[in-house]
């Protein structure tokens, strides 16, 4: 595939450049009848067809746009294919791997072709520390663990790929203000990509990328800003039935629902101050009108057809195993103890902590 892309190339770089010579030069093309169409110079007009004379007065048609697009667009093909090392692809962004083992046999992972760069801004990034016994309103109660980072020595079983949380703009609010989207760059800490945008002031913030978004694309975050893809507006601003995403649950809280990959929701009706939006999981809500939202989808809708394959995949994302409780002693979890494969013990399950895990509403 890559040879096939290599010839394909040099086709059309030759092409361009019998353009180019054609339209500087009075020389001209002829196709000799019964044959296939062949691109030469010549000074005499072959038997049986009259003499071809370059017109001054009728303007030749400028095809170096087609011959632009056609060159960039096969080079955007070789380099995909150069990084998927030639592997057959199932869609758009997704590559199937080949069945070397059980472990790869039907393993997809992700082409990362719509990234336009592999540096993240640092600035707006941090590694990020867990809290271990120590209450965000108490003193500290323990010493014995310290804040661990994510990565390198703190990680178990010796992984040391190290992630650095991406500071995200979930509330957009810079208002009333253009903003050029400037890279579109890999997330670890979520499976949708992530646009770093440089609004009119040379502040730099990163926010979700949705389908539809490019590099020098602008997007406004304003009440009176357009119904376009990217744009931020209140609920009561959005029309009805438009997809939206990043949607606030308290006003000035940020977005908090319909940020995953390829999720978005749907603005179904208006009631007082009360918009009724249909939930990525086909449940309906009210929410305050002055609530934010994004206008669109979030972007990377294959996501969901990503196949890890393997264990260790997971756990070179970060992901790490999950004891069930009941599988757990009586003094470390409100499921375990018993003799063999008991019950738990309860009316309805409950989290390590004592506290109902299924039923209990807990949105604040």
């Amino acid at each position: 595939a890559a040879a096939w892309s290599r010839y394909g190339l040099a086709a059309c770089c030759a092409l361009l450049l019998h353009e180019l010579a054609r339209q500087a030069s009075p020389a001209f093309v002829q196709t000799a009848p019964g044959v296939s169409t062949r691109l030469f110079q010549s000074s005499r007009p072959l038997a049986g067809q009259a003499e071809i004379r370059p017109s001054a007065a009728a303007p030749r048609p400028v095809a170096l746009p087609i011959f632009a697009a056609v060159c960039a667009a096969s080079l955007l093909r070789t380099k995909v294919q150069r990084h998927g090392k030639g592997k057959p692809q199932t869609t758009s962004g997704v590559r199937v791997r080949k069945p070397k083992n059980n472990a790869l046999r039907n393993c997809s992972i992700a082409t990362f072709e719509e990234l336009t760069t592999q540096k993240r801004y640092e600035p707006l990034t941090y590694m990020y520390r867990r809290r271990f016994a120590r209450p965000r309103h108490k003193p500290i109660q323990m010493a014995t663990r310290t804040a661990r980072e994510s990565g390198h020595k703190y990680r178990l079983g010796g992984i040391a790929h190290a992630r650095k949380y991406r500071i995200i703009d979930f509330g957009r609010t810079k208002r009333d203000m253009f903003g050029t989207i400037q890279t579109i760059e890999y997330d670890p800490y979520r499976n949708a990509r992530i646009c770093l945008v440089k609004y009119e002031d040379g502040e730099m913030r990163y926010i979700l990328h949705g389908v539809g978004y490019f590099v020098g694309q602008e997007v406004i975050s304003s009440a009176d800003a357009p119904i376009f893809v990217g744009n931020a507006v209140p609920l009561d601003k959005v029309p009805i039935g438009t997809m939206v995403h990043n949607i606030e649950m308290n006003p000035t809280n940020g977005g908090v629902i319909a940020r995953a990959a390829g999720v978005a929701a749907v603005v179904l009706s208006r009631e007082g101050n009360l918009v009724t939006v249909k939930m990525p999981s086909s449940e309906v809500r009210l929410i305050p009108e002055d609530c934010w939202c994004t206008i669109g989808k979030v972007g990377r809708p294959e996501a969901q057809l990503i196949k890890l394959g393997k264990a260790g995949k997971s756990r070179h994302l970060g992901f790490t195993p999950h004891v069930r409780g009941s599988a757990k002693n009586a003094c470390d979890h409100a499921h375990g103890g018993g003799e063999g494969r008991s019950p738990i013990g309860h009316k309805h399950p409950k989290t390590k902590f004592g506290k109902c895990a299924v039923g209990l509403r807990t949105r604040r």
